[in-house]
């Protein structure tokens, strides 16, 4: 059996008892975590898949971290010809080994969606009386030159 799995915002996919690397998560070595977002489950011979929408609600991973490792280190060089402007910079992401250890579909029927509540339309306020319009001044006369 294997699943897609969503951890962060990477989606994984990964069969029982595979070890993948996921983006750092902030938790002790050896802890145990469930997986909730499952976006498909399927069997090896591609019978019996199931697609969320966007997730399974029926469907858990159990996994455990094993360790945190630093990935390959990456180079980031600028250079500006005829300047003599260079600059070197680098990372290293930290990342978390973890191994999934079972994946369970849960019997019966999924989850009934959820019941929208309808949103309190906000009162609309009773239109304003119109502003009463300004006298108009009377316009300047302009004087003609006579020569």
């Amino acid at each position: 059996m294997f699943v897609v799995i969503q951890v962060g915002s990477t989606q994984y996919m990964a069969r029982e008892k595979d070890e993948i690397l996921v983006d750092y998560m902030d938790l002790e070595d050896g802890k145990n975590f469930m997986i909730d977002k499952v976006l498909l489950v399927g069997e090896e011979d591609g019978k019996n898949v199931k697609i969320g929408t966007p997730y399974l609600d029926n469907v858990k991973v159990e996994a455990r971290t094993i360790a945190m490792e630093k990935g390959e280190k990456i180079r980031i060089f600028k250079m500006k010809p005829k300047k003599r402007y260079e600059r070197t910079r680098g990372h290293r992401s930290v990342f978390t080994r973890v191994k999934i250890l079972k994946v369970s579909v849960l019997s019966g029927a999924a989850k009934k969606p959820a019941v929208v509540a309808e949103k309190a339309t906000p009162k609309k306020a009773a239109p304003k009386p119109p502003k009463p319009a300004a006298p108009k001044k009377p316009a300047a006369k302009k004087e003609t030159a006579k020569a």
